[in-house]
């Protein structure tokens, strides 16, 4: 039995769905479908820490128990995103992934590792939203250098942008940048208009052709006590 056999073990006992489980650990959509050798120690490390109640030397060996003992995870086998502060609070998984404030800013941090580095409560959250962090100056002092970032991905944003919210863009050279989006009113079809909050950064136009994807940034925490 191998670990991606014991993992989909866990994922029909705690009866979410693959998609699911892979949201909530930081992995890609289809990674479990198209694992063909041992995951990595930091998709193990994402996955432990996304479910604390998963038992890692079960996981990595096969011996022992599924589960920790009720003595070492009080969570038992609730999935984490549902654990509650009060009726309006969710738990989140934060990425180990970053989104920048200027258009001509490389990210900080490489995503070829990605990784949960913790859960966090957010109000306002639904199933399937993530965190991530922010980088670069170009929000500031709105959304400073290391805040996290509620995100919410838009699946239809060709068709209807949403104009005047906060967005994380994810272009098709792999950078993901955080900007406000307005109409760009000279070629709507063609661009949108993209604001920096920081005063001496300019406001600059971007191609809608090199928008991969866009997610929503819902709310942000500039101070989450690392």
């Amino acid at each position: 039995m191998t670990v991606k056999d014991r993992i989909m073990e866990f994922i029909s006992s705690s009866k979410i769905s693959v998609h699911r489980f892979e949201t909530l650990a930081g992995l890609s959509v289809g990674y479990l479908r198209q694992l063909r050798k041992e995951p990595s120690r930091e998709k193990i490390k994402s996955i432990i820490c996304a479910f604390p109640q998963l038992n890692e030397d079960w996981l990595l060996t096969g011996e022992g128990e599924m589960l920790k003992s009720s003595n070492d995870s009080a969570a038992g086998a609730t999935v984490p995103s549902e654990q509650k502060f009060d009726k309006d609070v969710r738990f989140v998984p934060l990425i180990n992934i970053d989104s920048v404030g200027g258009i001509h800013s490389n990210n900080t941090i490489d995503p070829s590792e990605q990784y949960v580095m913790r859960m966090m409560p957010f109000t306002e959250a639904r199933e399937g939203d993530v965190a991530i962090l922010q980088s670069g100056n170009s929000m500031y002092p709105t959304i400073p250098s290391g805040s996290a970032l509620l995100i919410r991905q838009v699946e239809d944003w060709r068709e209807y942008f949403g104009y005047g919210n906060i967005y994380v863009l994810w272009l098709r050279d792999g950078r993901r940048i955080t900007k406000e989006v307005r109409r760009y009113d000279p070629d709507p079809q063609n661009y949108v208009w993209c604001i920096s909050y920081n005063p001496d950064v300019a406001d600059e136009e971007l191609p809608r052709s090199m928008i991969r994807g866009v997610w929503k940034v819902i709310k942000y925490i500039a101070d989450f006590g690392w």
